[in-house]
């Protein structure tokens, strides 16, 4: 399956491209696209849709994880999410 690249979710840098994240996370910390403020970028496997697979954005401010498409954060694969990201610190964006 040949997958269509949305890019208006990416930003070239002097580094390469990069995904742009979504502006903060739900527990109301705002996100920059660099610097310190730029939420970690990391991949979760979940069954809520077809593909299977959400770009995780971990909130540098919390610690919250939030999966991008997501519509189930209770249906991520354990092998993809450390063990102690409980219900209380997963989220969608």
């Amino acid at each position: 399956m040949v997958r269509e690249v949305d890019w208006s979710k990416w930003q070239r840098t002097p580094r390469g491209w990069v995904r742009v994240p979504p502006q903060g996370c739900p527990a109301g910390h705002r996100w920059t696209t660099s610097g310190p403020g730029r939420p970690s970028e990391r991949f979760v496997t979940c069954g809520c849709t077809v593909d299977r697979h959400h770009t995780l954005w971990v909130c540098p401010t919390c610690g919250m994880h939030c999966a991008e498409g997501c519509t189930d954060t209770e249906l991520w694969a354990g092998t993809t999410v450390s063990s102690g990201i409980v219900g209380s610190r997963r989220g969608r964006v």
